[in-house]
């Protein structure tokens, strides 16, 4: 993900307003093959806009653990992927609830929502859902592309990642990894679980220190 253009740096749940949104024009997807959700969209601006956001299927992602896997069917998920996705993305492998700890997050679409789940080992029967938005919220396009994707991606941020930031040192005490959450081209929040809630920071770039 291009994070170069993030800037400054806010403590808090982060709430960014959407454009608003038609019903998504496909049905709702048995979750067994790719397809791409398309209709028309109104930025915040007042500017009518087509988007296609890409949706992949659970098979696209062979590590994801049986049971996390289970979950996600379980809740008819497909995975969006942002403009930019080469690859399959948006389903993360980290320690995110304690060092070592083997845990997963995923982006979910449903019907025209996104939700940001996490799993925590052994409780993969109860993943937690971090914030939910509707999958035109965040739209965006490379240069010349007249139809908007997807603008919303998640990675791993490692414990040394966070460590190297020192604004991330001065507001959290780092020994595990988190979750980066992010706008393209926009914003920024870093998701860290400190044992008994997530904390979110929203963050610029870090190589601003």
């Amino acid at each position: 993900m291009n994070r170069g253009v993030l800037a400054g740096l806010l403590v808090g749940v982060l709430f960014v307003p959407g454009p608003t949104f038609p019903q998504a024009s496909s049905p709702p997807s048995s979750g067994f093959a790719e397809r791409v959700e398309s209709g028309q969209a109104v930025l915040p601006d007042g500017k009518p806009v087509s988007y296609g956001i890409r949706l992949l299927p659970l098979s696209s992602f062979p590590g994801l653990p049986a049971e996390v896997a289970a979950q996600l069917s379980r809740r008819g998920c497909m995975i969006p992927q942002s403009y930019e996705a080469m690859q399959p993305e948006n389903v993360i492998h980290g320690a995110f609830r304690a060092p070592g700890s083997s845990d997963w997050a995923a982006l979910c679409s449903v019907q025209g929502t996104t939700t940001l789940y996490t799993f925590f080992a052994g409780h993969f029967d109860d993943p937690t859902a971090l914030r939910s938005q509707p999958d035109t919220a965040w739209l965006g396009a490379d240069p010349g592309q007249a139809i908007l994707g997807s603008a919303w991606g998640i990675a791993t941020r490692t414990a040394d990642q966070l460590r190297a930031s020192p604004k991330l040192r001065r507001l959290l005490v780092i020994d595990h990894d988190a979750v980066d959450d992010a706008q393209m081209e926009g914003t920024l929040t870093v998701r860290y679980y400190d044992g008994h809630k997530w904390l979110a920071v929203t963050t610029g770039d870090e190589s601003d220190h």
